[in-house]
């Protein structure tokens, strides 16, 4: 008996994570159709719950162990992962399956979830939607839907009601040179609305995986075990997977890594071909990551990407010749051309973007980041399931990090060099780039070494994000180091081990103590687990042998996947938007007259998407730079011009008093119309939540949610 535990301990601890977790997600769907917390979501530990649990623990234990007998099966998953990853991709787009949480459309249409059979009707199959994420259900998804209405122009009259570039910031599918470096959007122009969305969700998962797994054989020199592991904490981390549809994250991902491998074998191979190949692959990655069009991520970034290709570099110098320069030289030629003629293109979009006020003139020098942030990790993991109370000082996807099990790869990183009394340029230099950043966020930066850097134009929330992902690195190098010897006699950890062990218990409860006095209430489940995974995690790391390295991954694994999947729902086809009656009636209005201009007044300006999802044309969708011409007709004088001079969503209402604008935040804003100004602004069609006295306007719809007014004699 006690040589079965000490065999299979690792595989009971990651069954008992498990079996938390999906216990957890099954009171999450509960939770969302009801509010109600139950079992151990709830703190009940009821005999029923732990019998429950223990049932879950058996079977996920039962398969493991299935798992670990036939585990040579994993070569061949090795071998056929692109076949693999090519069948994830085809499958989901046939059956139409995507992460995006539109689901949550069916509320803000006037409806409730009663229940998770509902859920069900309206496709989310799996999890449930996240309102949090309006940037994408709002937004970004109805955006590109709406283009199928717009026969896939790079100009669309659709969005904000007028002429509006759509190849630049929240690019959409469209007949343009930039959509030759979004190979994610072609599945919108090739397949329509419902298979598009699979499609763009499905692939840049899969490809994140298998370009982050490329890279993770890299820093791990082909340790394939590891090399997935660090696939799984990057492609399924918190970060990724709250932002995954928004501001090019995982484009940047996926291009900025896959260009350091492909430079890595542009040096490794001597036919002339394949470095063709890979130099056309490096002007789509170069295009890919510059288009993605959102600085506050790409320039930090930039910073930790130009550091692996220079490592690489360096590193393989000796084998560089001179056709590889002359390569390289008429790639960025090429990279140049297209590059400037998208620029060319969008300039007056890029123009009219930076003059904004919001965000175009926005200087940020950091500072205001609390040190103990640094382990916010620990807990945020399990953010799916409790969003409410995992939730700091911002909204969830604010405050999305890496589980980078800081500031263990400093550490490590600094230990190998001391052990073997030789520097290494790649931890020098990702250390000195996580020092700067770390600067910026807790003490900040002078205006003019903000601007020299660039970091002016990230701020700190964004900028930790990737401290997290310069500690995966240097925690992945170090674990691909000489792992110790095991022999009978060694009993214990080294001391350095040991006491390095014991002071991380005292961080984690400091952490917890401060997340507990800065507002966070978690079930206790969550606080045990989150605090048990770390401990177990960075004991495997400490005894740093191959056999605890293994055990390390497969916890990694087994667990971050999973609870990465609970953050975004499994969502069938797009009939939540389509099927309902108020969005049924405004298409067939738009087929009848194409060319009118709508305006929503609404509870909330992140509905004001949806009528684009169907070709109407309504100004008041979210304006992504702004209409300068269309509120000069209002505002003559230029009043309101700070307000509405930014990127925008706008929540509208029709007055008997004085038009006027007001800046609810940064990027929302209300403006009240008198009603004269509706034919100022020529508005055909009002969709409302209320009922409208506006004079010219009759009602010719309504239901039990919204009114639609037409302007004339119907």
């Amino acid at each position: 008996m006690k040589s079965f535990f000490r065999k299979n301990g690792a595989l009971i601890v990651v069954s008992v994570f498990i079996a938390i977790i999906i216990k957890l997600y099954f009171e999450m769907r509960v939770f969302f159709v009801t509010g109600i917390a139950v079992g151990l979501l709830g703190n009940e530990f009821e005999l029923k719950t732990i019998g429950k649990l223990l049932l879950l623990f058996l079977i996920i234990f039962v398969i493991l162990l299935l798992l670990d007998r036939y585990k040579k099966l994993f070569i061949y998953v090795d071998k056929y992962r692109y076949i693999i990853g090519a069948a994830i991709i085809i499958l989901c787009t046939i059956f139409e399956l995507s992460g995006s949480s539109i689901g949550i459309i069916y509320t803000y249409l006037g409806n409730e979830y009663t229940s998770t059979d509902v859920l069900l009707e309206q496709g989310t199959l799996i999890g449930v939607p996240r309102a949090i994420r309006s940037d994408e259900w709002s937004l970004f998804t109805q955006f590109n839907l709406s283009q199928y209405y717009n026969d896939y122009n790079s100009v669309s009259d659709i969005i904000r009601g007028t002429d509006t570039d759509v190849t630049t910031f929240y690019a959409s599918p469209c007949f343009a040179v930039a959509t030759l470096f979004r190979p994610f959007l072609w599945g919108y122009i090739a397949l329509g609305g419902a298979k598009g969305l699979a499609f763009y969700w499905s692939a840049r998962l899969v490809v994140l995986f298998l370009v982050s797994y490329e890279m993770g054989k890299l820093l791990t020199k082909n340790r394939k075990v590891l090399s997935a592991a660090y696939a799984v904490l990057i492609t399924f981390s918190p970060t990724i997977l709250w932002w995954f549809s928004t501001n090019g994250l995982v484009e940047m991902f996926i291009f900025g890594q896959l260009a350091v491998v492909l430079l890595y074998y542009l040096v490794h191979t001597d036919k002339m071909w394949v470095k063709v190949i890979i130099c056309l692959g490096i002007i789509e990655c170069a295009g890919g990551y510059l288009l993605a069009y959102y600085p506050a991520q790409q320039i930090p970034l930039a910073y930790v990407f130009g550091a692996l290709a220079l490592f690489i570099i360096i590193d393989n110098r000796k084998m560089f010749k001179g056709r590889d320069i002359l390569l390289i030289a008429a790639a960025v030629i090429v990279f140049a051309g297209l590059v400037g003629l998208t620029v060319y293109n969008s300039l007056d979009t890029i123009k009219a973007t930076m003059n904004t006020v919001y965000p175009g003139k926005r200087v940020n020098t950091g500072f205001g980041t609390s040190v103990v942030q640094l382990f916010s990790y620990i807990t945020f993991i399990f953010a799916p399931f409790d969003e409410s109370n995992l939730i700091l000082k911002d909204n969830v996807c604010e405050m999305s990090v890496f589980y980078s099990l800081f500031p263990v790869g400093i550490i490590g990183a600094v230990y190998s060099m001391i052990k073997r009394r030789k520097a290494d340029f790649l931890y020098i230099i990702l250390i000195l780039i996580e020092v700067l950043f770390l600067i910026y966020c807790i003490f900040g930066l002078p205006v003019f070494a903000s601007k020299i850097t660039l970091l002016n134009y990230s701020f700190c929330n964004r900028i930790m994000s990737i401290v997290g992902f310069i500690d995966i690195i240097l925690l992945f190098r170090f674990l691909s180091g000489k792992s110790a010897d095991k022999t009978p006699n060694e009993k214990k950890p080294k001391i350095l081990k040991i006491v390095l062990y014991v002071a991380f218990i005292p961080i984690i409860v400091l952490v917890m103590v401060w997340l507990y006095t800065a507002g966070l209430r978690p079930s206790y489940i969550i606080w045990i687990t989150a605090g048990a995974l770390i401990m177990w995690l960075v004991y495997l790391i400490l005894r740093n042998t191959a056999e605890h390295k293994e055990r390390f991954a497969i916890t990694i694994i087994c667990v971050m996947s999973l609870l990465g999947l609970c953050v975004n729902p499994v969502q069938h086809g797009t009939k939540v938007i389509y099927e309902n009656e108020t969005v049924k009636e405004i298409s067939s209005i738009r087929e009848e007259d194409p060319e009118a201009l709508w305006i929503f007044v609404s509870k909330d300006s992140h509905v004001n998407n949806i009528p684009v999802a169907v070709g109407a044309r309504t100004i008041n969708s979210t304006n992504t730079y702004p209409t300068l011409e269309r509120w000069h007709k209002i505002d003559k004088t230029g009043q309101y011009e700070d307000v509405y001079n930014r990127y925008a969503f706008i929540k509208a209402d029709i007055t008997d008093g004085d038009t006027k604008f007001t800046l609810n935040n940064p990027d929302d804003i209300t403006v009240e119309l008198n009603q004269n100004d509706l034919d100022t602004l020529g508005i055909s069609y009002i969709l409302s939540y209320k009922p409208i006295n506006a004079e010219g306007y009759n009602k010719i719809y309504n239901d039990s949610n919204y009114y639609i007014y037409k302007k004339g004699s119907v």
